[in-house]
């Protein structure tokens, strides 16, 4: 029997270290042990899972360095947020926690000793008001995600770069699931949108199942560099789509997708407390191995 061919599309915070060969052989064993205790290895049959790292053609932005010490912060590359991208973060703050806008301290001086550098008194004030309505914390975990998204929604050679980088690996193996986590789903689901997934060999969709996990979709400044505000979310006739979210994930905030998205089936899954948008968390679930079950049947 040959193997399942699955690719899996990544989020952010990979490191320098994440190769295509490192992320593939992580996210596999998780898949593994998944299979073992559903029982389901055996009728699944073996499963080549390719995680292709987009790491290479994706900008070394300020945020990804902001934790990792003096001499990666003085990268030449490491420049504060200009007034494009601040607006894009207060957008994507206030649509993550809308209750939070009323809690925003207008002085205009709130937030100017918070920090300096990199993050401007509007989006310290307005992360200081998100952590007041979604956890102490939260934010900081929130602004690597957004200013990634930032990077990928804004910045359409670096977009089709990543994209390119995923349709390779997609016409390489021939894989018709896909697995995708975090930033990764909105990737997956902007090539979906503009039918940059290759088709199938007998014409139909490329990739018939698509599983997104811990998916920040459900933001509207996310949702309007991919899709037409207002619309729903949707995938192409002939996709299965499972989206797994954890309740104590903070990029999902609980939440699944099918409150704005149809075609989709929601899966509630239970990720711990600490690290619950970990990709690692999300791969060992029963879902995840039934999903791929079902792929080797159809």
């Amino acid at each position: 029997m040959s193997a399942l061919q699955v690719i899996g599309v990544h989020g952010i915070r990979q490191g320098a270290a994440a190769t295509t060969e490192a992320l593939s052989r992580s996210w596999q064993e998780s898949v593994d042990d998944a299979l073992a205790c559903s029982g389901l290895a055996e009728a699944a049959g073996p499963v080549g899972l390719t995680v292709p790292s987009y790491q290479g053609v994706y900008p070394k932005t300020a945020t990804r360095y902001m934790r990792l010490g003096a001499d990666a912060a003085g990268a030449a590359d490491d420049v504060p947020v200009d007034e494009e991208e601040e607006a894009f973060i207060l957008e994507a703050l206030a649509a993550y926690a809308p209750s939070a806008v009323a809690e925003e301290q207008d002085s205009p001086m709130a937030g100017r000793t918070l920090g300096a550098g990199r993050l401007t008194p509007r989006i310290l004030r307005r992360a200081q008001a998100v952590d007041r309505v979604a956890g102490k914390g939260v934010t900081d975990r929130l602004l690597w995600l957004i200013r990634e998204a930032h990077g990928y929604l804004r910045q359409e050679r670096t977009a089709a770069a990543v994209r390119a980088v995923v349709r390779e690996a997609l016409v390489t193996t021939g894989a018709r699931m896909v697995i995708a986590h975090s930033l990764g789903t909105v990737v997956f689901y902007d090539m979906l949108t503009r039918g940059e997934v290759p088709p199938a060999p007998d014409g139909g969709p490329g990739v018939a199942s698509l599983i997104t996990c811990g998916s920040p979709l459900g933001w509207l400044a996310v949702r309007k560099g991919v899709h037409a505000v207002g619309e729903p979310l949707s995938v192409p006739a002939g996709v299965e789509w499972t989206n797994l979210y954890a309740a104590n994930d903070p990029v999902n905030r609980g939440k699944g997708l099918s409150y704005l998205a149809v075609g989709v089936t929601d899966v509630k899954v239970d990720n711990g407390k600490l690290n619950a948008h970990d990709v690692h968390r999300y791969l060992d679930k029963p879902a995840v191995a039934q999903r791929i079950g079902k792929a080797r049947r159809h």
